[in-house]
């Protein structure tokens, strides 16, 4: 290695670490306030944005069944009933849903676990299954990423006739919570789903499924999301002057304490696997970097693809069509590939 490695400056970043503040904000509408995203925090979700109810859709050859479905926000109620004839089947729903947003804090990032909590749940119905008939409810809570639909399922009851006697099904404030993974700009929706079945048996006794008449329901008092841990995040956002900024994905995120490598000018690299990713771990910066943000002091980077300078090379500059010096290397035969470096 020609020039020392980049250090850090332990006493800063403690004290910017100390300062920083990550926030857990809800949507317009749905809360009020500012939640720091620290372990224990918790965002009340009182308002919801969504409901909607379905039932089966009518056709020629099965119009004998009978049913309904209703959401209401106001009241954080849902109710569904289906009721079979000889030969039908049926099935009804309701739904209720509201989202949170986790948004970074003022100088980073923000990553960690939280716990999303359906509170207050309360629930009446009946199932009627008479011999051989079918009839079902279930009662499930979703949690699921706006963004690429992914989720977690929670059932919350699932209710069946044994029999020709009414089975009932009553619970008084109880809960239901998941656990999930987040980080910054994340958008989570948090569903509440009533499904309600009933369907003819062998000999074409029917069965009955009410959660909707008299006082049969499912209720709710609200959602609580808490903050179970985090990952601190760097507090860095742009580099200084006389800096480089590497970072181990290609969107130049500080997604962790090891996502950044700070180089400063006119230091040289000459083998990144010397270069531990955390002090202590056998992980290096070899073949890791992925993207690039240059200081408005630095004028170019060149980076190689074997250690000791050798092997193929590319220079980055802050050119007219990138002022701002921040270069993703996905996609341009260059990410993951890097094994030494020069900032000049």
């Amino acid at each position: 290695m020609n020039s020392p490695l980049f250090r850090k400056n332990l006493l800063p970043l403690a004290l910017l670490l100390a300062a920083s503040v990550f926030l857990l904000l809800p949507e317009a509408g749905l809360s009020s306030g500012e939640i720091p995203l620290n372990k224990g925090a918790v965002l009340q979700i009182t308002d919801f944005d969504d409901s909607s109810t379905a039932g089966p859709d009518p056709s020629l050859f099965s119009r004998k069944y009978s049913g309904a479905a209703k959401s209401d926000p106001s009241l954080k109620t849902l109710r569904a009933m289906a009721k079979a004839s000889p030969g039908s089947k049926a099935s009804y729903q309701a739904r209720m849903a509201t989202r949170f947003t986790i948004q970074k804090g003022h100088n980073g990032s923000s990553r960690g676990k939280a716990r999303i909590t359906l509170y207050g749940l309360s629930y009446d119905g009946v199932v009627i299954t008479p011999r051989a008939a079918a009839g079902k409810s279930q009662l499930k809570m979703t949690v699921s990423s706006a963004a690429d639909r992914t989720g977690t399922e929670l059932i919350l009851l699932t209710a069946s006739g044994n029999g020709a006697s009414p089975k009932i099904y009553q619970k008084d404030r109880t809960e239901g919570s998941v656990e999930i993974q987040v980080a910054a700009g994340d958008t989570f929706v948090v569903a509440l789903e009533l499904v309600v079945s009933a369907g003819t048996g062998t000999q074409d006794f029917p069965a009955e499924v009410d959660f909707y008449s008299k006082e049969n329901k499912v209720r709710f008092e609200g959602v609580r999301v808490e903050i179970l841990n985090t990952e601190t995040p760097l507090p860095i956002v742009t580099p200084l002057p006389d800096q480089v900024f590497l970072y181990d994905n290609p969107r130049c995120l500080n997604l962790s304490l090891s996502s950044c490598l700070i180089v400063n000018k006119g230091e040289q690299i000459e083998d990144l696997s010397r270069v531990p990713l955390t002090e202590g771990l056998p992980d290096t910066w070899n073949d890791r970097i992925n993207c690039l943000k240059m200081g408005a002091n630095v004028n170019r980077v060149i980076v190689y693809q074997h250690p000791g300078f050798k092997g193929r090379s590319r220079t980055y500059t802050r050119t007219g069509p990138n002022p701002g010096g921040v270069w993703s290397l996905q996609g341009s035969g260059w990410d993951r590939t890097v094994s030494s470096i020069v900032v000049e």
